[in-house]
C-alpha cells in the first residue's frame, strides 16, 4: 500500500508533482492573501472552501503555536460537538508529528495520505477522531474505500522551510479516496494558505508592535506631564509670593513660558499619537456654533496671563458637520496659535462661520505678528520653525492639517490684511456640510 494510492484512473504516485492546477476556487484564496486578514478569518474561509468545493465532510486545520512551539487544532469541522471540543484541547509537539508522517506515506513534498494499513502505532488522542471505535478493527471492501484511520496530512511550511502547520482531510463525504485532481487543488491551495498565514502573522506581530510602542509614547507623555504640570505651578506660586523685579522677574517669566511650551508640547504630542491610532474613531454630527463657543471658552481659561478678546460672528441656522470629538482639538488649536503670537497681555482676534454652497469655513482672524509669505507654504508642516522671538515645538498646526484631512476639508493661511503681513493672520478651515438630516440630534 505505500506510496501509491489505487482505486481510480486517477491514482497518485509519489514525486510525481502536485502543484501548478489553475482553478477558479484558487482566487479567493488570492484575495484572502492580498487582503491580509486575521488569521482565524483566513483559516475559517479556507476550510469553507475545502468543504464546500472539494466536498470534505471532516477536517481540521492546525497552526503551530509561536510561545510553545506546539502545534493546536484552529479548525475542527465536521464533527459533533464534543469531539470538536476534545480535538482542540489537542497539543501535537513537532517530533511527534515528524514521526507520524513518516515517508512511507509521503505522496508529494508536502503531502502525506497515511493509511490505517500502514500505522504501527495509534496514539489515546486519535481515538477523538473516530467516529465509531468499533469501525477501528475493520477492513476495507475495496481499495478506494476509506477507513476510518485514514487522513491526508497537507504540511504548510513558511519561506524558510520550517513547518507552520497542516491541513488535515479526516473524511471525504462519499468516503472515498480523493482523485489525484482533487487532492492536486488542496495541495496548492494549502501552499498559498501558508503564505497567507506568514502575511497574517507579520501584520499581527506589525500591530502589535505599533500598539507597544503606543503604549511606551503614552507612559512617557504621562509621566513628562506629571513632571512638567508640578513646576509650573511652583514656578507661578513664586512669581506671585516673592514678586521679584528686574532680570529676576524677566528670568522667572521665561522660566513659567518655558514650563507651559513644554506642557503644550506633551500635549500636541499626545494628539498626534492619537489622531494616527484613531482611525476608526465614529463620526456623529456636530454643530460648529457649539464646538467653536467651547474652544473659545477653553483658549481663555488656558491663557489667565492674557486678556483675549473674541468677537464671534456665526449663522442663526445650525452648522453641521460630520466629524468626532478631536473636532475640538482642531480649532483649539488654531486659537491657542492667535493667543501666542499677538501682543504680551493682550490678544484680539475675529472668529466667524461663512455659509458657502457645500461646505461651512470657520475664519480665525488674528491681530498678532502675522505669517510672512514664504512661511505661508511650510506653517502646517510638522516642526515648523517658529519666530525667532517665540518659543513653541510647531506641532499645534500640523494636527490643525491632520485633523482638517480627517474630515475631508481644507485649509490654508493668508494675511488678515491683504498684503500686510505684520497685521495679523487669517486662518479659513473649510468643512463639507453634513446634509444628512436623519441622523441630526434634535434639539431639546
Amino acid at each position: 500500500m505505500q506510496g501509491i494510492i489505487k482505486g481510480d484512473e486517477s491514482a497518485i504516485e509519489p514525486n510525481e508533482g502536485l502543484t501548478g492546477v489553475p482553478i477558479p476556487e484558487m482566487l479567493e484564496i488570492l484575495r484572502l492573501i492580498s487582503r491580509v486578514e486575521p488569521l482565524d478569518v483566513l483559516l475559517e474561509r479556507v476550510a469553507n472552501t475545502i468543504s464546500k468545493q472539494f466536498a470534505m465532510k471532516a477536517l481540521t486545520i492546525c497552526v503551530q503555536d509561536e510561545e510553545t512551539g506546539v502545534f493546536r487544532p484552529r479548525v475542527v469541522r465536521g464533527f459533533p460537538e464534543d469531539q470538536k471540543r476534545a480535538i482542540r484541547d489537542h497539543v501535537y509537539p513537532l517530533e511527534r508529528k515528524r514521526d507520524e508522517l513518516d515517508d512511507k506515506f509521503r505522496i508529494d513534498d508536502n503531502c502525506y495520505y497515511v493509511r490505517a494499513e500502514g500505522l504501527t502505532h495509534v496514539y489515546s488522542d486519535d481515538v477523538d477522531y473516530i467516529s465509531d471505535v468499533a469501525k477501528l478493527s475493520s477492513t476495507r471492501n475495496s481499495s478506494d474505500e476509506w477507513h476510518d484511520l485514514d487522513y491526508i496530512d497537507f504540511v504548510m511550511t513558511d519561506r524558510l522551510g520550517n513547518w507552520i502547520g497542516w491541513i488535515e482531510i479526516d473524511e471525504p463525504e462519499n468516503r472515498k479516496m480523493p482523485s489525484r485532481e482533487t487532492i492536486a487543488k488542496i495541495q496548492l491551495l494549502s501552499n498559498l494558505t501558508a503564505i497567507a498565514i506568514e502575511n497574517s502573522k507579520m501584520y499581527q506581530d506589525a500591530i502589535d508592535a505599533v500598539g507597544e510602542s503606543q503604549s511606551y509614547l503614552n507612559l512617557i507623555v504621562h509621566d513628562v506631564g506629571n513632571l512638567v504640570d508640578p513646576l509650573i505651578f511652583y514656578l507661578e506660586s513664586m512669581e506671585r509670593a516673592q514678586r521679584p523685579q528686574g532680570d529676576k522677574s524677566t528670568q522667572l517669566t521665561k522660566a513659567i513660558s518655558l514650563a507651559r511650551e513644554a506642557r503644550n508640547l506633551v500635549e500636541n504630542v499626545r494628539e498626534l499619537s492619537n489622531i494616527r491610532a484613531s482611525d476608526e474613531l465614529p463620526k456623529r454630527h456636530y454643530d460648529l456654533r457649539e464646538v467653536l463657543v467651547r474652544c473659545i471658552a477653553s483658549t481663555k481659561r488656558d491663557h489667565p496671563s492674557k486678556d483675549v478678546v473674541v468677537g464671534f460672528d456665526c449663522p442663526y441656522t445650525e452648522c453641521f458637520v460630520k466629524a468626532d470629538d478631536l473636532i475640538f482639538d482642531l480649532f483649539s488649536n488654531i486659537l491657542d496659535n492667535s493667543v501666542k503670537y499677538s501682543g504680551d497681555t493682550t490678544a484680539e482676534f475675529d472668529v466667524s462661520i461663512v455659509d458657502g454652497h457645500s461646505a461651512w469655513t470657520v475664519r480665525v482672524e488674528d491681530r498678532g505678528i502675522g505669517i510672512p509669505d514664504d512661511k505661508k507654504g511650510s506653517v502646517f508642516s510638522k516642526f515648523a520653525r517658529r519666530p525667532d522671538s517665540h518659543s513653541g515645538s510647531g506641532l499645534g498646526l500640523s494636527v490643525v492639517s491632520l485633523l482638517v484631512d480627517r474630515y475631508k476639508g481644507l485649509v490654508h493661511v493668508k494675511d488678515r490684511i491683504p498684503g500686510d503681513h505684520g497685521k495679523g493672520a487669517c486662518f479659513e478651515v473649510a468643512l463639507p456640510k453634513d446634509r444628512d438630516e436623519g441622523e441630526r440630534p434634535r434639539k431639546t
